[in-house]
């Protein structure tokens, strides 16, 4: 006879039943709630009938996709709803469920018993749509409109907000479009996380802002009182990260990573405003119960080492750990830099080309009377250096300017420690004279000279994967515009020599109108439709050539991916011809690495670059 099944809350549900699959958790087996005890009030909020939304500000690999994961499960067995979890875009949410949904169903066996067999012919059951009895669960991307719209949704898991379009297509704000389908429900559930980003762009953030803003309180076991735990409060000697420990806010005992895990397994949530139906969780990456990685004593060296990289990285780097760890918002600087500081900053270099340069990259732009390019010497953390700013006279749609390019391209140049080093990759904008550029890429793609396109929008990749429908035969990678020039300006602000730090020379067209182009843009904040967003501008009577070629010849760079550490453990570098990009299938939170894959045809000079 059939039962109902047992009146559970979504934590018991999830401890009792869910499975967690080798592929999708370092800990695979039974869940706990013992290693994120933090988990346990977001996940049963969802049954309460006063909570009408779910905010998560969650640090990184704190475990805020496993609440998203345990919260469909428990739908698809406990109470059968229609379900849809958004992801920024299409490709995430093809991702979630091959690589998250999938392995869940099938290492779960209530919900394997659930969710209809794919291969069955009247299942309903397709890679982003599936069927179970009583309701389906639906994956869409948050840049799709037309996944957006259709059929009611009581369920509603909105994932990684931060990354999603200011609007999907013309249709407007994605989260509103998507709250709107849960209007038929008067018990619908509404939950979003994600890490933060900018300050009062944020879309989590301002999310949380308005509900009840929890807090993960913790005792201290010294003095039993509660506080959060606070990245001001962590502390370390100087250039030691190992010897990281936090200090209590009250009784100023010096507590170690063992104090730490105590305290978060005592924790508990704590409002700090007023419950107005919203409820809202903060949670940074000290309160992570996860292993510290190989190489660190603990999570608080871990944290201190990163925090230190970090600041190495300059604003690019404290942005990200700010956002990823800390879970919080990142407040922009001025983004005008002065070009005229950066010409003061000129060297003398020995030689055509320093020592510390591993690798030479090329970006090329092409204008109505002329072709600008530069080339860029690239080192350890991807230190750079300025080698030559090129103007090509002509008129571009003859051949006569194009070989006077490519007798460029195939130069070679000697280092200060005398090493011979080709120029491994170019980019070339295909903007203009798009025909003539094709024509020239097509037959020199094996020397990785590639067209690219630039592809406006914050959060995209700067580099995106090669189109397949390859218009001539010709590989063409999209540039994230708005991300580069994010990059480019972090990394004009660094002050110290090392990582990212920017080189220029006296020599090689170096000159005041160089350094003008380079700084020729700002960022702004503008609102269109009540919807804030970034946008980068040129400043009145500004041009800014200079600043798009050093794009495209970082986004050379990314393209091919040189190991820069095995290059320069070898000690010299054999100038073999490169044949093909090799990048990451996936870019790393925070990263702004290539979203390629590996192409065919790999040679061995790409190959010595990998690990």
């Amino acid at each position: 006879m059939w039962e109902p099944p047992p009146r559970l809350t979504v934590s018991e549900w999830a401890e009792r039943y869910r499975i967690l699959s080798s592929e999708a958790s370092a800990r695979a087996g039974m869940f706990r709630l013992s290693m994120a005890p933090y988990q346990r009030d977001p996940m049963d909020a969802v049954k309460d009938p006063a909570v009408q939304s779910i905010t998560l500000m969650w640090a990184s690999q704190t475990g805020k996709t496993e609440c998203i994961n345990n919260i469909v499960a428990y739908f698809i067995c406990q109470d059968p709803s229609p379900i849809l979890c958004i992801q920024p875009t299409l490709e995430m949410a093809d991702t979630w469920s091959k690589d998250r949904l999938a392995p869940m169903i099938r290492d779960t066996p209530q919900l394997k018993n659930a969710v209809s067999n794919a291969k069955s012919r009247d299942s309903g059951n397709t890679l982003l749509h599936k069927r179970f009895l009583g309701g389906h669960i639906t994956m869409a991307g948050a840049n799709s409109p037309a996944s957006l719209a259709a059929r009611p949704i009581r369920v509603l898991l909105c994932d990684e907000i931060d990354r999603y379009p200011a609007s999907a297509g013309a249709e407007g704000d994605p989260i509103s479009l998507a709250e709107r389908r849960t209007d038929t429900f008067p018990n619908a559930v509404i939950i979003k996380t994600s890490t933060p980003t900018i300050k009062d762009l944020s879309k989590v953030e301002n999310e949380y802002n308005i509900t009840d803003k929890c807090e993960w309180f913790v005792p201290c076991p010294k003095c039993n009182e509660f506080q959060i735990l606070a990245w001001k409060n962590v502390i370390w000697e100087k250039d030691k990260p190992e010897t990281a420990h936090i200090v209590c806010e009250h009784c100023k005992e010096k507590l170690d990573d063992n104090d730490r895990r105590q305290m978060i397994s005592d924790g508990e949530w704590r409002a700090t405003e007023p419950f107005k139906g919203k409820r809202g969780y903060r949670l940074n990456g000290l309160c992570s119960l996860f292993p510290a990685k190989k190489g660190f004593n603990d999570r608080l060296h871990q944290a201190a080492a990163g925090f230190l990289d970090a600041k190495k990285k300059g604003p690019e780097g404290l942005k990200t750990f700010i956002n990823t760890f800390l879970a919080e918002t990142w407040e922009e600087l001025e983004t005008t830099i002065d070009g005229h500081y950066l010409e003061t900053r000129r060297e003398a270099y020995v030689g055509d080309v320093p020592k510390g340069v591993l690798v030479l990259t090329v970006g090329v732009d092409i204008q109505a009377d002329r072709i600008e390019a530069e080339l860029v010497g690239w080192g350890l953390d991807e230190e750079c250096w300025g080698i030559e700013y090129k103007i090509i006279y002509g008129d571009p749609s003859q051949p006569e300017i194009w070989r006077q390019l490519d007798k460029w391209l195939i130069g070679r140049y000697t280092t200060e420690d005398n090493r011979e080093l080709p120029i491994a990759s170019v980019c070339i904008d295909s903007g203009y004279l798009t025909k003539d550029v094709y024509d020239f890429v097509k037959p020199r793609q094996p020397r990785n000279v590639y067209a690219i396109k630039g592809v406006g929008g914050f959060g995209r990749p700067l580099v995106n994967r090669p189109s397949k429908s390859s218009v001539r035969g010709v590989r063409l990678f999209g540039i994230g515009t708005d991300t580069a020039k994010d990059v480019v300006y972090g990394r004009l602000r660094i002050e110290e020599e090392g990582y990212g730090y920017c080189h220029w020379p006296f020599t090689g067209g170096y000159h005041e109108d160089y350094f003008n182009q380079l700084t020729a843009e700002k960022c702004v904040i503008k609102t269109k439709a009540g919807i804030r967003h970034r946008k980068w501008l040129l400043k009145e009577g500004r041009r800014n050539e200079a600043l798009d070629v050093r794009i495209y010849a970082m986004a050379a760079m990314v393209i091919i991916n040189p190991n820069f550490k095995k290059i320069a453990s070898k000690g010299e570098l054999k100038p073999d011809a490169v044949t093909t990009p090799a990048a990451r299938e996936t870019p790393p939170e925070g990263s702004f690495r290539a979203n390629t894959k590996r192409l065919k045809g790999s040679g061995s000079f790409v190959k010595s670059w990998r690990s």
